[in-house]
């Protein structure tokens, strides 16, 4: 017995040398919000009637992203900010945790190359960070991250770890061990936070300020909802005032601030019309910014290679979406080989499905090369040509059969497209019948330090800067 008293004793020192306190632990630091979106304050900041300025925006994450919020948000910051040409996408896929979402990241964030983004998601912590990881690797965007509004009563932080007490605090479950009892308080409270000050992220501290909007109101948090965890049409407002008085209040504290931004936006001065120049630069994007087309009025070669041989400059569309859940693809992603620099369209027919839409046969068909393979879903997938790839895990039939709860009908067709991105992109609008004309010299590329040669023609319109991106972290994987 005298053994046994002894051994309990050292355990319960050695539980208590672990952590013996109860207490609310102090929740993580996250990164200064002001600093974290320096350059996106900047743009802001310093636009004026005679200088306006562009930004874009992407929104993204699964359904709590929805317009039903982002586009009141913008509706005020657009009233607020009339100098400042808001080019904004809402990729957010509804239902896509981060599990499914960091498949199709990558593609989707190549597409825009965003000066800023927003985005929220729910699922696995660590699915969470490779997306961060995505943003951080392959653009130069300021990014906020939203913490999850009130479904249920907020909760106290969990002192996680072993303690002195069979009992657990509120907050906390499990007996001796303790765990955060509710997701929402340990990702918004303890993973995002972490997360923010790891990759200087800004964190839109949307749980807190949720909750303290219930408490002004004495309401409890249904009366904001309307299918848990989505919001009602109030619930929708009040995510998008909370989102932009936020916002709005760290443009005014960055008013006079000196920005020193996380990643690179440099800016060159450009060569006279008629006359070329080579640069040197470290990126992994370098654009031209002008006040018209300047589609076949500039020559360019990176790193000796023109834009058409650059396999950055070939994107792929997202795939066309399902006839039974129409806001989603039809698959997460697909792979086609960098080095395949032609346009082209692909259509897949998918026929034979076993009733959870599980496991079909498809026909691949390229719009150049005819006819490319069969294979079943059941089983990874490289074309004949070995110019197309898709895996198993990509596909999303069966999850989108489960909640539509009606599946693809037999036979039907998926689309994408391979594109030349390096080319005039679409004009901005900026007021005064001005246009911001921006033209992709080349992007995608390994982010590191490359030379781009320029010459322009007698003919070309007014060049206002030549604009290098470079991401914050090491490419990793890029294609």
């Amino acid at each position: 017995m005298a053994r046994i008293s002894s051994w309990l004793a050292i355990s319960c020192l050695s539980l208590c040398s672990v952590s013996c306190s109860t207490a609310t632990p102090r929740p993580p630091l996250p990164a200064d919000p002001a600093q974290a979106l320096a350059r996106s304050l900047a743009i802001i900041n310093s636009a004026t009637p005679a200088h306006p300025r562009v930004l874009k925006i992407l929104f993204y994450g699964q359904s709590i992203s929805t317009p039903k919020w982002t586009d009141q948000a913008m509706a005020a910051l657009r009233g607020k900010y009339p100098n400042v040409a808001f080019d904004v996408r809402n990729l957010a896929l509804g239902g896509w945790a981060a599990p499914i979402l960091e498949r199709a990241v990558n593609r989707d964030i190549d597409e825009f190359y965003p000066d800023l983004i927003v985005f929220h998601v729910y699922g696995d912590k660590n699915a969470y960070e490779r997306i961060i990881r995505a943003f951080r690797t392959r653009t130069a965007a300021d990014i906020i991250v939203q913490t999850d509004h009130v479904v249920d009563p907020v909760e106290p932080l969990c002192d996680e770890g072993f303690h002195l007490r069979w009992s657990p605090p509120p907050g906390c479950t499990g007996h001796i061990r303790f765990k955060q009892r509710v997701w929402e308080e340990y990702m918004s409270g303890i993973w995002i936070p972490t997360l923010s000050r790891k990759y200087d992220l800004a964190v839109e501290p949307r749980r807190q300020r949720w909750n303290a909007y219930l408490k002004a109101h004495r309401m409890q948090p249904a009366a904001l909802l309307a299918d848990p965890p989505h919001p009602n049409a109030s619930g929708w407002t009040v995510m998008a005032n909370l989102f932009s008085s936020w916002f709005e209040a760290l443009v005014e504290q960055q008013r006079f601030a000196t920005p020193t931004p996380h990643g690179s936006a440099q800016i060159f001065a450009p060569p006279e019309v008629g006359t070329g120049k080579t640069y040197r630069f470290e990126g992994n994007r370098i654009e031209l910014v002008a006040q018209g087309p300047l589609n076949g009025k500039v020559q360019v070669k990176i790193d000796g290679k023109a834009p058409q041989n650059t396999d950055g400059c070939w994107q792929n569309s997202r795939v066309s979406r399902l006839p039974n859940l129409p806001d989603w693809p039809g698959l997460k992603q697909v792979a086609v080989t960098p080095s395949y620099h032609e346009a082209d369209r692909w259509t897949l027919r998918l026929t034979g499905f076993n009733s959870a839409q599980d496991r079909f046969n498809f026909t691949l068909t390229s719009a150049k090369k005819g006819p490319d393979g069969k294979g079943s879903a059941d089983n990874p997938f490289t074309s004949p040509t070995g110019i197309v790839s898709i895996q198993p895990d990509d596909w999303i039939l069966a999850y989108a059969k489960s909640v539509a709860r009606k599946g693809a009908p037999e036979g039907v067709t998926l689309q994408w497209e391979r594109r030349f991105v390096c080319t005039d992109q679409p004009a901005i609008a900026l007021g005064n019948g001005k246009v911001e004309q921006r033209h992709v010299l080349a992007t995608g590329l390994v982010n590191g330090r490359h030379v781009v040669e320029l010459k322009f023609s007698n003919d070309a319109p007014a060049i206002s800067e030549i604009r290098t991106y470079r991401p914050s972290a090491p490419t990793l994987n890029w294609h």
